[in-house]
């Protein structure tokens, strides 16, 4: 891509290159078929107004990049230092437009360094088999029906909230016992097993007609208020829809999934490692391995030793 063709000659910040607006209203281009544009261009607004809107590009080095992070770490909000996430983010898409900038624009000479906050692993809560019982027998007290289904699904598939939410008819083949899901949070299209409870759950669900929308709508807010309502009667304050992946990917690690098999489950790009303690035998197998690295070769020079004792014996006949 020849980069100074998708700006204007107007847009030359000076002898020190184009403007950061320029660049940055380029960059959201780009990035137009994401689901978090809007979160995005919130981003680009307040790296415009800490960097200047009309400043060259080139002037964006890593010592001005390293006083506003200075600057957002002396921030308070509500008496409260930023979180580390609040400060990387708005630097983790400065870095990757910097690098677009001089990788696939080749407006920019180099790349200045960033580094980042260090942020403490996402929160990680799952329910065990007696919880989630009590969370169902919740669901199955109130007037809507639809949330015990939900929530069973979710259960047993993994599936985030939006994707159940989203899911149609077209997308179930009970017949070959998978979910086809087109459109992932990751962008690609991926096949979900179902499991007995996962099948039966489905099979209630078509009972009263297998046509649109699985669960008849994709709001939340149709499944909010008794969704609070089962946490609370399953006494289990602070529960989020989303802990019930993370329960589906703890029961699979616990019963012998690997974590190779549990990223494709989940959909993730990467290797699921958070999950890797919830197996009981994965150390315990690695480091099975080394039990006979000392006994093999003791076998042998044991055996060794036998035949020539042997042919001592035969040469002293």
């Amino acid at each position: 891509m020849n980069g100074p063709r998708l700006f204007h000659s107007r847009s030359r910040g000076g002898a020190g290159g184009f403007e950061f607006t320029v660049v940055v209203e380029k960059y959201l281009q780009l990035k137009a078929r994401k689901k978090s544009l809007h979160e995005d261009e919130r981003i680009g607004r307040v790296l415009r107004e800490a960097f200047g809107a009309d400043v060259p590009l080139a002037s964006i080095t890593t010592s001005v990049i390293s006083e506003y992070k200075g600057k957002r770490l002396a921030v308070e909000n509500g008496g409260a230092p930023l979180s580390p996430a609040a400060i990387n983010r708005p630097l983790q898409m400065l870095r990757h437009l910097l690098r677009v900038a001089h990788e696939e624009w080749e407006v920019l000479a180099t790349v200045p360094r960033i580094r980042l906050e260090k942020e403490r692993q996402g929160r990680l809560r799952w329910l065990t088999p007696e919880e989630a019982s009590k969370l169902l027998e919740a669901c199955r007290t109130l007037s809507n029906k639809a949330l015990l289904d939900l929530v069973e699904l979710a259960l047993f598939t993994g599936l985030r909230q939006a994707e159940l939410l989203e899911l149609t008819w077209m997308s179930v083949d009970r017949s070959r016992g998978v979910i086809l899901l087109e459109v992932t949070k990751s962008d690609k299209r991926r096949e979900v097993p179902l499991c007995g409870p996962a099948d039966a759950v489905l099979a209630r669900r078509a009972a009263a007609g297998a046509e649109g929308l699985v669960f008849g709508t994709s709001s939340w807010y149709a499944f909010r208020a008794y969704w609070e309502a089962a946490v609370e009667a399953a006494q289990q304050p602070g529960l989020h829809f989303h802990d019930l992946r993370h329960t589906f990917a703890s029961w699979a690690m616990q019963n012998g999934a690997t974590l190779p098999e549990l990223q494709k489950l989940l959909g993730h790009a990467t290797l699921t490692m958070r999950y890797a303690h919830l197996s009981p035998d994965h150390l315990r197998t690695a480091i099975s391995r080394l039990d006979n690295v000392l006994a093999v070769p003791a076998r042998q020079d044991a055996q060794k030793t036998q035949e020539v004792t042997l042919e001592m014996t035969k040469g002293l006949r």
